[in-house]
């Protein structure tokens, strides 16, 4: 017997009685498992109920009836048409047989799919009604813009309205990985919406997140309820395919499941040395499967340059080529995509190019005026360039359009950086205190508090959260400190050094 099955979304690896579901196992029962086992190997012809029945209740006398329940399990997890009934016969295996380490369909090779149901309404009110048909188009309209994940057509996915499908069955039926579903019902002056992110397999609720709206607050309410569903479900959509890939077997590994462990490597560990460098040798084994992957090479040129930019690295200069020939392969790979331009565009600012760097996010934004991180870049390419004040509010209103990004710590410990230039000290201390909280990993937003606490008089409290930084970088030093707050911040914090030892981790 060989030492595993791939079908359509599925695994079977006998060994080990396991059945997987896009790599996650499912829960089969024992009869049942032992019957999909008896199929496949048989796959090439009709099984008899009589051998089936040796095979999968041997030594015992069972009714057929225990047979065709089985059958039923089976098909409901695996789909209507997995086992065909030859009438008079018997069965036999109806899906097609992949071999060992080949890839899935074209469809689900290319990244995890999402579907979007239409919303249901709670109430009698038109207005309510086309309210929520365009929510469910708008959110759609939106993920499609979210990198490494693929939408299903609004045809394909409101053709179940009103049959009573479940959500599992709709999965199978539409090849997804994922399901959003909401609700739309009238409160008050305003309307509730209800939105849930679903894992297809299993049923279970990932997230969960719910909106109200005046219906005179917004000139355009269906955009705005539209995009503060986008601004939470986004990251629990990364973070969900990303505890997926861990689930799965190096060799299913392809370009965006590394894509994504870069994503969780830094989302894990925070923003410190070893997760960078993880996080880009991720995205180079991204690249090598695919050399025309241009997010993957603009990811990965973003990374470099920071990398430059916060620790004090031998091979700096190389690093800095590096990073500037891989963001003009990712333009010239994809100028036409807002994320691309917007890490290309980054990457280009940090490596003190401005100009053409400002340059490149405005394009992304012209794309995509939503995209946040590209509106935090130019952010801090304006600020960096002399125009604080253009450059704070120009981040600020990209880290208020994605208040849950994954990235928060890092932008707001940058915003605070520039407050503490113009003089906001108070304000910068608030940013770097939430930058810890949003990030508790990244070491940096702990010496921006410790360099402010100083300037307040607070030495003890100063040296308690440079130790916290210490502790959390243990390679850091003063010259990288010097490097990220400047000479000045370096000076007075190597005077606090020795009475911040680092706790034990």
């Amino acid at each position: 017997m060989p030492d595993r099955y791939q079908f359509d979304r599925f695994e079977v690896r006998p060994a080990e009685r396991a059945l997987l579901v896009d790599g996650v196992p499912a829960s089969v029962g024992a009869r049942a498992f032992d019957l999909l086992l008896c199929l496949l190997a048989r796959h090439d012809r009709v099984v008899g109920k009589d051998e089936i029945l040796d095979a999968v209740w041997p030594g015992l006398v069972v009714e057929d009836n225990n047979l065709s329940v089985q059958v039923a399990a089976l098909r409901k997890l695996l789909g209507p048409d997995s086992i065909a009934t030859v009438a008079g016969r018997g069965y036999q295996w109806a899906l097609p047989l992949r071999a060992a380490g080949a890839a899935p369909a074209a469809g689900l090779a290319s990244g995890p799919t999402i579907a979007v149901l239409p919303f249901n309404v709670l109430c009698d009110e038109p207005q309510i009604r086309y309210l929520a048909d365009g929510l469910a188009e708008d959110t759609i309209a939106l993920l499609a813009r979210v990198p490494g994940f693929r939408l299903v057509s609004r045809a394909s996915s409101f053709a179940f309205r009103g049959q009573g499908t479940t959500v599992p069955e709709i999965a199978r039926e539409l090849g997804v990985r994922f399901v959003v579903e909401g609700s739309v019902r009238p409160a008050g002056e305003g309307v509730r919406v209800g939105t849930q992110l679903i894992d297809a397999s299993s049923g279970h609720v990932l997230w969960s997140g719910r909106f109200e709206r005046r219906r005179d607050a917004a000139v355009d309410l269906q955009e705005d309820i539209a995009r503060g569903i986008m601004s939470e479900l986004e990251p629990e959509l990364t973070r969900a395919e990303i505890a997926h890939i861990r689930r799965q077997r190096p060799e299913h590994q392809g370009v965006w499941a590394h894509y994504h462990q870069a994503i969780g490597a830094i989302a894990l560990q925070g923003w410190g040395p070893d997760a960078i460098a993880e996080a880009r040798a991720l995205l180079l084994k991204s690249t090598a499967l695919d050399p025309a992957f241009g997010l993957g090479h603009a990811h990965y040129a973003l990374l470099t340059a920071l990398s430059t930019n916060l620790t004090q690295l031998p091979d700096a200069a190389r690093l800095a080529a590096d990073a500037l020939r891989t963001a003009d392969r990712a333009i010239a790979l994809d100028d036409g995509s807002s994320e691309v331009l917007g890490y290309a565009g980054c990457a280009l600012c940090d490596l003190g190019q401005h100009q053409r760097g400002v340059e490149v996010l405005q394009r992304a934004l012209a794309i995509d005026p939503s995209n946040a991180q590209a509106h935090v870049a130019l952010g801090a390419s304006l600020a960096l360039t002399g125009r604080l004040e253009a450059g704070i509010e120009q981040m600020r209103h990209g880290m208020a359009i994605s208040p849950r990004d994954r990235r928060q710590g890092f932008w707001r410990w940058a915003l605070g950086t520039f407050l503490l230039r113009v003089g906001r000290e108070a304000e910068a201390l608030a940013e770097a205190r939430e930058a810890a909280r949003r990030d508790p990993r990244f070491h940096l937003a702990r010496v921006l508090e410790a360099a402010l606490l100083d300037r307040q008089g607070q030495p003890a409290a100063a040296a308690a959260a440079l130790a916290e930084a210490r502790r959390l970088c243990a390679g850091m030093g003063v010259a990288d400190i010097a490097l990220t707050h400047g000479r000045r911040v370096g000076e007075r914090l190597a005077l606090l050094w020795p009475q911040s030892p680092p706790a034990p981790a």
